[in-house]
């Protein structure tokens, strides 16, 4: 396999939160042949996911061990499931649709916010 078929694979994905419970999504990924140390500019990508979002706040504070009435996050996500199963199948649409481009080593950041209005502050 010639070194421009060769695709590349994920094998690090981070989430890093915010001050406002939006957070950072990023996807490390380097070719399959491991060929070149070069590392692609990183690419700070917008999606606007208010499902999303209310739920990573949730794991956020299930981290962080605050209180969250879980039967009432319950009640939310089963009838909020098929939005947020949607979101996240547009985050992960975003992100094949990146690497399908890409060659060699890098990496895929998106924000992911829970307003519309809000602007990626870096």
């Amino acid at each position: 396999m010639s070194i421009a078929e060769q695709k590349v694979k994920p094998y690090r994905i981070v989430i890093e939160w915010t001050d406002r419970n939006d957070f950072y999504f990023s996807c490390d990924y380097k070719s399959t042949g491991d060929i070149g140390k070069r590392k692609e500019k990183k690419t700070v990508h917008t999606h606007w996911f208010p499902h999303v979002t209310r739920a990573m706040g949730n794991v956020l504070k299930k981290l962080r061990r605050e209180h969250i009435t879980f039967p009432l996050f319950l009640i939310s996500l089963a009838f909020e499931h098929r939005h947020l199963l949607r979101e996240i199948e547009d985050l992960l649409r975003a992100l094949h649709n990146h690497l399908n481009l890409q060659r060699g080593q890098g990496s895929y950041t998106c924000f992911i916010c829970g307003e519309n209005e809000k602007a990626v502050t870096e």
